[in-house]
């Protein structure tokens, strides 16, 4: 490795540098490691120094690192990223992943070239844009219908959100303003003001407008200066506060006030078409004038309302407060001004939230005993309030409590060590009533469903709709013989027949069961526990199950897997070994199945059966075929450097990959990245794979056998084994599944073979034997009419260094 050496002065930039700065030679090898390096991965430099960068990057980074950088070292090949910059992902020590923005650039020292990355974490750059992005969707979905503008800004004063109201009010596009700070909305002499009052409440706490609300002046987009009443409420988040503020165009009413004082009888007209609340009180509080729109909203006849007590139109719970607010404004001895919300009661008793401003009138000589008071209707906006209140704690669709509803309602139990169970419910099959009538329909049968548990739940009993198909109840006992018959009864309230779109639908359910405390006494440990023991109820078709520790064993058994494969997959511990296929007839080799092993230092050598199931329900089976594929592509490119010709080698492909249209791409990209052939490449998926007639696996099937990758049907016979889906499906070979052909002397699977054989024949796609053991089980296939066949007979699943032997001593 070559040393690198600073200049004092570059020294102390890198040194100090925030960002990560990190320099390699031409052969990846890492020279010089920032201090901020150190911070950011993990790493001491005395640990990094003359290591491969690679080993600060995530597959396949991690595998394709040195290609590419020999690709623009050695072949002169352009660069993705050199004098780019892009967003890319970092592997610190402990393994975790994070991304992070990668510059890199090209420096020359000594006539000897060095690659100089910078690295600067986006962590919190991207976690600020999620909760961006959230906050953003909310406020679209619950104010865009408000009439007045709503407007949201941070605690630095920058815009967040800005509603379709507040763009008829100010003329400006919410693009155009979002981003830049609320000031540019205001008059010069509150732009001047109002960060300094938002640096003042941050630091004293003291607000002039928060929960009060005022009439200031506002500017629009085109230099016009208008009134408005603006109502701000604070709201503090994990990303800061947030400031509310409600604009109402007051700039009709401002002007309505304004011509009041020299015409009465004008006055009066306009007044009473403003859509604003006005009102004035006598000293008595009593009502001596309300407009049309007061009377309107609260569905009273205008001269049934005058002389009466406006404490008889507001809320119970209201008046105590307004009437001292009220006797306060009085005592003042000045024209003075209170702002408040109230609940105010219609001729229905349907309650109406308004923002009232109540103004003495003292100094006038006419009116000096009297109040007026100005309200505006903020019901809508309460309601948007309060539902997306609703939202954090319940679904929306079902209106049960949410997971995180129900964790915070068993967190205020009295007696933590109360005697409850937890029911983890799942619908069969629910995914193919959605798929059949619709989700609309799907929709209705959880209303339904949710509607039958409430009725069903004793007193004290919650439900929840985690998501999906799935709910949870807790159900508080009074002794343990209580739960048996609650959940019987419970299962048979919910698979009572549903009627959906004119059709009786009879779904079956699991219900998993843990108890607390004898289980956990931890809630999240619970719902786990229950959800384990439903589907261990769902494996072994039982309509229940309790849970038990051989659940908790073999749970903890299949975590232990997946940690394991996952750090097998990351750090490459995986094997590929080949098992040669042959022709029946002359005894060649034709081609190779890649099949994948796995020992592992603790749980030790795992079955691939056992290990790829795991992969699949954990969603890893697509990144463990993109490892089989790459590992398998990489071997053949080099063998073909070597100047060895392997004959075609099959990778099989999980059921849920093959439908992923990225699937083809990759393969494709691969092999002209490594100058393959496609046709040395072979895939075998499952019967139930080429049973699913999705466009995008029909697309699949096409695009590879356009590319010359031919596709084999694995396993066959052990599914549907339908003649139909093997003559419309574009397939090149049928694989008979091994268990067929070692149990060939049992004239049951002879039959079944020559079936199989012939429907081959029917449709003439060639056909592979699996698991041939004997001279006798080869013989008999082949004068069936089986081409080729593959086992123990001829060959054990060998390692690729002793098939690169066969190829080289057969070359």
């Amino acid at each position: 490795m070559d040393t690198f050496q600073l200049s004092q002065l570059q020294d102390a930039i890198v040194h100090s540098a925030v960002d990560v700065i990190i320099v390699i030679d031409q052969r990846g090898l890492i020279c010089f490691f920032s201090p901020s390096a150190e911070t950011l991965f993990g790493y001491k430099a005395e640990e990094c120094i003359g290591q491969n960068v690679h080993m600060l990057m995530p597959e396949p980074f991690h595998s394709e690192h040195d290609g590419y950088l020999k690709n623009y070292v050695r072949d002169k090949r352009p660069a993705k990223i050199i004098g780019i910059g892009r967003d890319v992902t970092g592997k610190r020590k402990d393994n975790s992943v994070f991304p992070m923005h990668l510059s890199v650039g090209e420096a020359k020292v000594n006539g000897k070239p060095y690659f100089v990355g910078i690295c600067h974490d986006l962590s919190a750059y991207q976690a600020s844009v999620k909760a961006h992005l959230n906050l953003q969707s909310v406020q679209d979905a619950l104010l865009e219908a408000a009439v007045d503008g709503i407007i949201s800004i941070d605690e630095w004063g920058v815009v967040q959100s800005f509603n379709r109201g507040a763009e008829q009010l100010f003329g400006y596009n919410k693009q155009e303003v979002i981003g830049n700070n609320v000031s540019m909305l205001m008059t010069k002499q509150h732009q001047d003001q109002h960060d300094s009052f938002i640096h003042n409440y941050k630091t004293t706490g003291k607000a002039k407008i928060i929960g009060i609300g005022r009439d200031v002046q506002a500017k629009r987009k085109d230099g016009t200066v208008f009134p408005m009443h603006l109502s701000v409420g604070e709201s503090v988040t994990e990303q800061g506060r947030i400031f509310v503020g409600v604009c109402h165009d007051l700039s009709e009413f401002k002007a309505v006030l304004q011509r009041l004082i020299t015409a009465e009888q004008r006055y009066r007209d306009i007044v009473q078409n403003q859509k604003e609340f006005i009102c004035r009180l006598s000293k008595n509080s009593r009502l001596t004038f309300v407009n049309n729109a007061f009377s309107r909203q609260l569905n009273q006849q205008l001269f049934q309302m005058l002389g009466i007590s406006i404490f008889e139109f507001i809320h119970a719970d209201e008046r105590h407060n307004v009437e001292a607010l009220l006797a306060q404004l009085r005592q003042g001895g000045q024209q003075q001004t209170v702002s408040l919300s109230v609940r105010m009661l219609g001729a229905d008793n349907a309650v109406h939230w308004v923002d009232w401003t109540f103004s003495s009138l003292a100094g006038q000589s006419e009116s000096g005993d009297e109040i007026q008071g100005v309200g505006i209707d903020i019901t809508e906006q309460v309601k948007a309030k309060n539902h997306a209140k609703f939202l954090t704690s319940f679904d929306a669709l079902t209106g049960l409590l949410n997971k995180e509803g129900l964790m915070e309602q068993f967190s205020r139990r009295s007696d933590p060590n109360e005697l409850c169970a937890v029911l983890f419910i799942d619908c069969h099959r629910f995914r193919l009533i959605n798929e059949k009538y619709g989700y609309e329909c799907g929709d209705l049968m959880l209303i339904e469903a949710a509607h039958r548990l409430k009725n069903l739940l004793p007193a004290g009993a919650l439900a929840c709709r985690p998501g999906a198909d799935d709910f949870i109840v807790l159900l508080p006992l009074a002794e343990r013989s209580d739960l048996l018959p609650f959940v019987y009864q419970l299962i048979e309230q919910c698979t009572e027949p549903y009627w959906l779109a004119q059709e009786k639908i009879a779904p079956s359910i699991c219900v998993g069961i843990s108890i607390c405390p004898d289980d956990s006494s931890q809630f999240p440990a619970l719902i786990q526990q229950a959800e384990s023991a439903m589907f261990d109820a769902k494996q072994q078709g039982l309509p229940l199950r309790m849970y038990h520790e051989d659940i908790h064993s073999a749970l903890t058994r299949r975590l232990e897997i997946e940690q394991g494969l996952r750090r097998a997959l990351e750090h490459n511990l995986l094997n590929v070994v080949m098992q040669p296929k042959y022709s029946l007839n002359n005894g060649k080799t034709t081609g190779y199945e890649a099949l994948v092993r796995w020992h592992d230092a603790n749980l030790g050598t795992v079955a691939p059966d056992v290990f790829v199931a795991v992969a699949e329900a954990v969603n890893l089976g697509k990144q463990l075929d993109r490892w089989v594929i790459d590992t398998v592509l990489q071997q053949l490119s080099l063998w073909q450097q070597a100047g060895l010709q392997p004959q075609p080698v099959a990778v099989n492909i999980t059921s849920k990959h093959f439908s992923d249209p990225q699937l083809y791409h990759h393969i494709m990209a691969k092999l002209q990245q490594l100058q393959l052939d496609p046709s040395g490449l072979q895939l075998e998926i499952t019967e139930g794979v080429a049973m699913d007639k999705s466009p995008t696996t029909l697309n699949n099937l096409n695009a590879f056998r356009s590319a010359g990758i031919k596709i084999a049907i694995d396993d066959f016979g052990t599914g549907y084994s339908s003649l139909s889906y093997l003559t419309s499906l574009p397939i090149d070979f049928i694989k008979i599944d091994k268990t067929f052909v070692q149990a060939l002397e049992s004239d049951h699977n002879l039959s079944l073979v020559k079936a199989m054989l012939a429907m081959a024949k029917a449709i003439t796609v060639p056909v592979i034997a699996e698991g041939i053991e004997t001279e006798a089980q080869q013989q008999l296939l082949a004068s069936l009419g089986c081409e080729f066949g593959q086992g123990f007979l001829y060959a054990k699943p060998t390692a690729l260094a002793e098939i690169e032997q066969q190829l080289r001593a057969g070359h």
